[in-house]
């Protein structure tokens, strides 16, 4: 049992889904596969869905999105309102969301995305895992820094 006034740390959980990867959690990564058939897909979506409803603390997301130009135009309108139902999450929990591009033209294709609709967390576009994850762990150091000295009781002298 915590001490009076300390909040007990999150119980992370997993997101059941084959395509989410939870080695480094609360860091969560996840790949946009090679090829996804539309079901595949709305399981993906429906798996993130149903864990943020009980995912309440800060996370940071590393998303390989390489294979994201394999996807047909309906998975991508697909993926896009998932995005827009799990704004809420995003806006209260995910310090940030880091993006491997390896590619240059996808990279710049990401950006002038974000450009127009950006989202309203932080992000950034990498080429490497690497760059990827220390930049998505400085971010959740950092949100879990400021949840930390929102969720603090202070006695008074």
């Amino acid at each position: 049992m915590p001490e009076p006034g300390h909040k007990a740390a999150p119980e992370y959980l997993e997101i059941n889904h084959p395509w989410v990867s939870h080695r480094h959690v609360p860091i969560y990564e996840w790949t946009f596969p090679a090829k996804a058939s539309d079901e595949e897909l709305a399981r993906f979506v429906q798996a993130r869905e149903e864990w943020a409803t009980r995912a309440h603390y800060p996370v940071a997301w590393v998303v390989e999105l390489s294979n994201l130009t394999r996807a047909r135009a309906t998975q991508r309108r697909a993926f896009a309102e998932h995005l827009k139902r799990f704004e809420g999450h995003d806006v209260l929990w995910n310090a940030g969301s880091a993006l491997i591009v390896p590619s240059g033209w996808l990279r710049g294709l990401v950006t002038a995305v974000f450009w127009i609709s950006p989202p309203k967390f932080p992000h950034q576009a990498f080429a490497t895992r690497t760059d990827a994850l220390e930049w998505a762990q400085l971010q959740l150091d950092a949100k879990l820094a400021e949840y930390s000295v929102h969720s603090q009781v202070r006695s008074r002298p």
